[in-house]
């Protein structure tokens, strides 16, 4: 039963420890804040408020851009299918016995044609492949201003939970100490046994 007891009693210093540096802290962030709680809590939640109306007409931007992206990808690749085909066409008139039949003025005109739709198709699935790499682009950058949202909503709940001012300066107390606090209790828990330890051995 002892040997049971002994590390809960140090567990249990350990918390009083911890519970009373993380009260300390607390009570120095009480004392050394110079703004109103109050004031404090009304900044964050309207500051939270603005970030997150941000966001959101970021995220219908983006939405936005993504559709106007996707439409002119499928109208480049319309546009090269049809140059594509009036190429076709057009070297199908020119071929064959179209090219004894038709006059020279014509096969040549029609030549000119077909390099202007080859051309038109090369610089339209170019611009698509183009196209396609900002539809990426933009894509990551609405999966950030999501992920931005979702933080921002934890935050307003983080927020919302700071109804009184014990809970405000705990929180500020743990956010901005408890390394050290947690450090500070483990240098008193092992510091003794340590320095008995070390006295020991000299002896």
């Amino acid at each position: 039963m002892s040997l049971l007891s002994w590390p809960l009693r140090k567990l249990a210093y350990a918390a009083v420890l911890a519970v009373l540096g993380l009260t300390g802290a607390g009570l120095w962030i009480f004392l050394h804040d110079g703004s109103d709680f109050e004031t404090s809590h009304r900044n964050a939640v309207k500051k939270i408020a603005v970030e997150n109306a941000t966001l959101k007409a970021a995220l219908v931007d983006s939405d936005a851009r993504l559709a106007k992206t996707r439409t002119e990808i499928a109208a480049r690749q319309l546009r090269a299918d049809q140059a594509a085909k009036v190429a076709q066409n057009l070297d199908d008139l020119s071929g064959g016995l179209n090219q004894i039949t038709t006059s020279s003025a014509q096969l040549k005109e029609n030549d000119e044609r077909i390099a202007r739709m080859k051309q038109m198709e090369a610089d339209s699935r170019k611009r698509a492949a183009d196209l396609d790499q900002e539809l990426i682009r933009i894509q990551w950058e609405k999966d950030g201003i999501e992920i931005a949202m979702e933080r921002n909503r934890a935050q307003a709940a983080t927020v919302a939970t700071d109804e009184s001012p014990l809970m405000y300066f705990a929180r500020r107390a743990w956010a901005d100490y408890g390394k050290a606090v947690l450090v500070g209790v483990v240098v008193l828990m092992f510091l003794p046994p340590l320095w008995r330890l070390w006295r020991f051995m000299r002896n």
